[in-house]
């Protein structure tokens, strides 16, 4: 055994005692009993490492760790795997002050058993210990009171059997630990938001790269690892997303745009991979990417910064090659002491002051956008005739352009890229993953980042290669090589099936619906969605250490990419309440997800549907966060032969506009609406959900059909909406309300809309809007829904 590798497990290991202990299995402390855990799985697998491997949680704490006792329980070993006694003793200390510098951020408190994990998004809420299963119930903290040891003793059967079926390698045993101790906390303080598995894999994460700074035993009595710079906070950022993803021609389909959103998240894949690789970490380093947003903690190490140098220059002008300068990674470094993961003396937190140091180097990074690429302003060679992608608008040789696969029209012409991707687009239905790996293979569809091929990985076939990133599972498949890392790999991949095969995704003109298609709600339109979580950057701010940060991002990473798939689905329908709807949720939904991750989505499908389910994913993400969080929202209805770019671009300036409109955010902007100047054109959720309720029993009565009242009066809420657009001309005025106290008492429909009939004089004096502007937000939409 390597001694790298055996200060990465050590550390991951090291708190297995504490759901033990919980559960009271054995007797005495957490560090007694996980070595007695550990113990017993070394005997009943057959496997002595994990004999070796309870040295760390038996000594990692500073009333155990006697050296003259440790030396003893070294020799009683059967075998200690090619290490000599100074090795394990040297890693033994790493580990030590590895656990000391991630619970630098624990909540103070004397710890009791009976107190679960509170959630990172709202301490007074908290989670049962339950297994991580993304195909089962949304993960809803709650009240709850105090646990028992059989909830604990749950865990423990589950995480045994698991961990007697796994190899015993970082990158095995980490889906297992996620997969058991998400929901268990790393200490039962009063308030403590952070996972145990979070704290065990940074644990593991700064025990390694302390060992690959050269952190000795001496080291860590003196203090020094603690003191001294050894660590690399390693922060990469993407820019120019959304034009990467959506900035395309109108000559882009659907499943080109799903293509190029897959391709990006793999692109960062492979850069993280490429960095823990040649500093050789783990992927327990990586605290978190997601989004286009990645952190790893390395090394501070003179070989370790020039590896990271030559990756920023090979990756930026690779993407500079490959993107024509729409895509952009900024990438550095921030050297931290040991002290920086913690607090100070006196409590306070250093980590974010470390980050905002890193904050303003990857500023100037993206100011000096491409600085690193040499020739950046090179003129072409003068017998190079330069002919642009029709597709992505890339400048290209012209005998490189080929007639794009997605096109009949075969004078439309794509670069290899686009090409691949078109090819990608088109198999992602049926793939289950990727493989990456250094070589390509022969015979498959293949793209390409800026150091590995990414090789689609299909159901019942047999994984080769390098890693193998696997669609939303922590179980490793059975056939796979133990020389292929493995990776589990979230991604929202819903969609709706084309009619022409179950592995085709529907065009727009499917989604839209046929005019004949009773089962689609009035107009033929596609509904866009897009959604952010609001106020992001200062939740992220709060999270003051390694810990907190990754719990933070896999909860968030959790809900838009795993979770997301089921809310489309239907599930959690226990969750949802009374939220507005023109039907019943369809079995499967005319949806498609275009993008989800990080904490924003944007999905497409039929226009009623997705009206619907933009409730619906606020309503679950409410509950997810224990209302800790909001989101915003911006919504769009268009017809089917609109470029999806320009979609794109209508639907980002209304989230926009939601986001902008108050303080608290929390915003829909459910369809496009005028407003005099100051008057706000989002609703607040609960304001919509609110006049949904009042108004929408008044006017349809589903099925496509307006209530009985006003089955022949459709032209009535046409002037009404007239009436509206008088007000907001002049709010100042009252010529409306007369005018629609006069409508309303010529059909005998006062009582149908009392509330629009005459002044809401405290609205006035307030100067805020009547309730007249506020109706077109309902009427619009059903009137989209009433056929004819």
């Amino acid at each position: 055994m390597k001694l790298e590798e055996l200060v990465a497990l050590g550390g991951l290991l090291h708190d297995i005692g504490k759901p033990v202990q919980r559960a009271g299995i054995y007797s005495g402390d957490h560090s007694e009993q996980g070595a007695e855990f550990l113990g017993g799985l070394a005997r009943e697998t057959g496997r002595g490492e994990y004999g070796l491997l309870a040295l760390f949680s038996a000594f990692h704490h500073s009333e155990h760790f006697n050296e003259a006792r440790i030396r003893e329980a070294i020799r009683s070993l059967p075998e200690c795997f090619g290490l000599s006694e100074e090795d394990i003793i040297r890693v033994l200390w790493i580990v030590y002050e590895a656990d000391n510098l991630s619970s630098a951020e624990r909540e103070k408190g004397k710890p009791r058993n009976i107190r679960p994990l509170y959630s990172i998004f709202n301490r007074e809420k908290a989670y049962r210990p339950v297994v991580l299963e993304f195909g089962q119930e949304l993960p809803v903290p709650g009240e709850v009171e105090s646990l028992t040891k059989w909830d604990y003793r749950n865990v423990i059967e589950g995480l045994t059997e698991d961990l007697k079926k796994s190899e015993l390698r970082v990158d095995r045993l980490l889906p297992v630990l996620e997969k058991h101790l998400t929901f268990v906390s790393s200490v039962t303080a009063k308030g403590n938001v952070i996972s145990l598995y979070d704290h065990m894999r940074m644990t593991s994460a700064i025990a390694l790269a302390m060992l690959k700074a050269g952190c000795t035993a001496g080291d860590v009595k003196a203090g020094r690892c603690r003191r001294e710079k050894r660590f690399l906070l390693i922060e990469g950022d993407f820019s120019g997303i959304q034009d990467f993803i959506y900035g395309i021609s109108g000559k882009g389909t659907l499943k080109y745009l799903r293509a190029r959103s897959a391709y990006l998240k793999l692109i960062a894949w492979d850069i993280v991979l490429e960095i823990i690789n040649r500093l050789g970490l783990t992927r327990a380093n990586v605290i978190f990417n997601a989004g286009g947003h990645f952190l790893i903690l390395g090394q501070n190490t003179e070989e370790a910064r020039k590896e990271l140098e030559s990756i920023r220059k090979h990756v930026v002008e690779w993407l500079y090659r490959e993107f024509d300068g729409k895509l952009y990674l900024a990438l550095d470094w921030e050297a931290v002491s040991g002290e920086e993961l913690g607090r100070d003396k006196e409590g306070h937190p250093l980590l974010p002051i470390a980050r905002k140091r890193l904050k303003r180097k990857l500023d100037l990074r993206k100011l000096r956008r491409f600085g690193e690429v040499e020739g950046l302003f090179k003129e072409p060679e003068a017998s190079e005739r330069l002919e642009e992608c029709a597709v992505c608008g890339k400048e290209v040789p012209e005998n490189l352009l080929e007639p794009f696969k997605l096109s009949d029209d075969p004078s439309v012409r794509a670069c290899k890229t686009c090409n691949e991707l078109a090819e990608l687009g088109k198999n992602l239905p049926k793939v289950k993953g990727f493989v990456l790996d250094r070589k390509a293979h022969e015979g498959e569809d293949i793209t390409k980042g800026p150091f590995r091929y990414f090789i689609p990985y299909y159901e019942n076939s047999t994984p080769l290669g390098e890693v193998l990133l696997l669609k939303n599972s922590l179980d490793v498949p059975g056939n796979l090589s133990e020389t292929i890392e493995f990776i589990p790999y979230l991604v929202a991949d819903y969609f709706k099936p084309s009619e022409k095969s179950e592995y085709v995704i529907a065009d727009f003109d499917e989604l839209a619906g046929d005019k004949e298609d009773t089962k689609k709600k009035g107009t033929r339109r596609i509904g866009v969605l897009k959604g952010d979580v609001d106020n992001l950057g200062l939740f992220f701010r709060d999270m003051d250490s390694p810990s907190k940060l990754a719990t933070a991002s896999r909860f968030m990473d959790y809900f838009f990419k795993a979770y997301l798939n089921e809310i489309i689905r239907g599930k959690f329908e226990y969750l949802m309440g009374d939220i507005p709807s023109l039907g019943n949720w369809p079995k499967e939904p005319d949806v498609v997800v275009v993008y989800a991750g990080g904490d924003d989505f944007f999905i497409v499908g039929a226009w009623d549907q997705v009206f619907e389910l933009a409730f619906r994913v606020r309503e679950a993400f409410r509950a997810y966060t224990g209302d800790g969080m909001t989101l915003s929202a911006g919504l769009g209805y268009f017809h089917p032969k609109t470029p999806i770019y320009r979609m794109a671009d209508v639907v980002s300036e209304r989230l926009e506009r939601a986001k902008s409109e108050g303080k608290d955010k929390d915003r829909v902007f459910v369809i496009e609406r005028a407003a005099p100047e100051g008057f706000p054109i989002a609703y607040r959720w609960e304001q919509y959900e609110e006049l949904w309720k009042t108004y929408k029993p008044r006017v349809y009565a589903g099925n496509g059909r307006l209530v009985k009242e006003l089955e022949s009066k459709k032209g009535l809420l046409w002037r009404i909406l007239e009436l509206r657009e008088l007000y907001v001309r002049d709010p100042k005025s009252v010529k409306w309300a007369y005018l629609i106290a006069y409508l309303l008492g010529r059909h005998k429909l006062s009582g149908l809309f009392p509330e629009l009939v005459g002044i809401d004089a405290e609205a006035a004096l307030k100067g805020e809007p009547q309730p007249i502007y506020w109706i077109d937000g309902i009427l619009k939409v059903v009137l989209m829904a009433v056929r004819g």
